[in-house]
This record gives structure tokens, sequence and C-alpha cells, in this order.
């Protein structure tokens, strides 16, 4: 449906003279990364309201997107189990963030988010390869995010814990993926 809705788009956009016949490929994958990344926003918006943590949501969010554009990690093969995945992190994120962990834990949580980012970041997906110039940019930016993540996650630590949690629980999940990603059942190929 959401590729099919896309391709409405691009081809009224095509017929308009507005894009070339030969970048319509393009079109319709942005045009469905925008729909699905929409779809994923109004998910976080609902389950922020349902269980009245818009605020915790919305860090996951801009955490969680930014920082999976760079490092890559499992894809599920169609839409509705990416979507079901999603809102079960979201779920999870929501339950986890309200427990207070022993301030080390934070800190191996972290440790172990900076220590995968670097030798995992970035996962290929099969359906976006990375040239070797892309490949060294997202590794430089997956670092440098996970180390940024770390030390503001550490520091809010002593003024927001619920932030702090937040943080510490999306890095996890954002682990987790690159690790299913790589060795897991998505591996290199991430479900073809």
């Amino acid at each position: 449906m959401i590729h099919r809705l896309s391709k409405v788009i691009a081809d009224f956009l095509l017929h308009k003279n507005i894009i070339p016949e030969t970048e319509i490929d393009v079109y319709i994958y942005g045009y469905e990364t925008v729909i699905l990344g929409i779809i994923d926003f109004f998910i976080v918006l609902a389950v922020g309201f349902i269980f009245n943590k818009i605020i915790t949501m919305l860090i996951f969010f801009a955490m969680f997107i930014s920082v999976r554009l760079y490092t890559g990690g499992y894809h599920a093969n169609t839409v509705l189990k990416c979507k079901v995945v999603f809102v079960l992190i979201c779920i999870s994120l929501v339950f986890l963030s309200e427990f207070k962990f022993p301030y080390y834990l934070y800190i191996l949580m972290m440790l172990l988010y900076v220590i995968t980012s670097f030798f995992l970041a970035p996962i290929e997906n099969y359906n976006k390869p990375l040239t070797s110039e892309e490949q060294m940019k997202y590794r430089r930016i997956s670092i440098a995010m996970s180390i940024f993540c770390s030390i503001a996650d550490v520091f809010s630590y002593f003024f927001a814990i619920k932030i702090c949690t937040t943080i510490t629980v999306t890095a996890f999940f954002i682990t987790l993926l690159m690790i299913i990603g790589e060795y897991g059942k998505g591996g290199k190929i991430n479900e073809q």
C-alpha cells in the first residue's frame, strides 16, 4: 500500500514534468521513506499519549532515528514486521524508562554502545549499499554520535534520571539491532 501510494505520487509528478522518468524509482523510494517516517512519528506520539510519556518518546525518536540512519542494523523484510518491532521497542522503552538502574549499569551499557558502534557500524542494508566513502563517513558519524550520547547520558544521570534512562535504553535497542543485523537472523543480508 505504501509502495503504491509512493508510486502514485511519483507518477503524478512525472506526468506534470516535475521529475524525470529516469529517476522515478529514486522518487518512489524517497516517498516510501518519508511516509514510513511519518508513520513512525505517529506511532511514537500514540505510545507517548497512551502512556503519558510524550517527552520520553520524543527523546527516543530523535535519538533512535538519527543514530540508526548512520549505524544501520537489523531491518525487517516487510513493513508490517518493521512496524511491529518498532511498536514493541516503543512500549518496552516506556516500561524500562521507569527504572533507575545502578550508575555502573548506565556506564556499562553506554560503553557497550560505543564499542558496538566502533566495531560494527555502519551495517549495510541490501537495499541501500554504501560506497567506501559513505562507509567511512557513516562510521565516523556513528562513533561520534555514540560518544556524544554517552557523555550526555552520564551527565544527565545527576540531574535528569528519566532522560538518562531513556538515552540508555534507546542505546540498548540500537546496540541490539546492530548486533542482530550483523550476526543474527538479519545477518549481512538483513532478511532478503
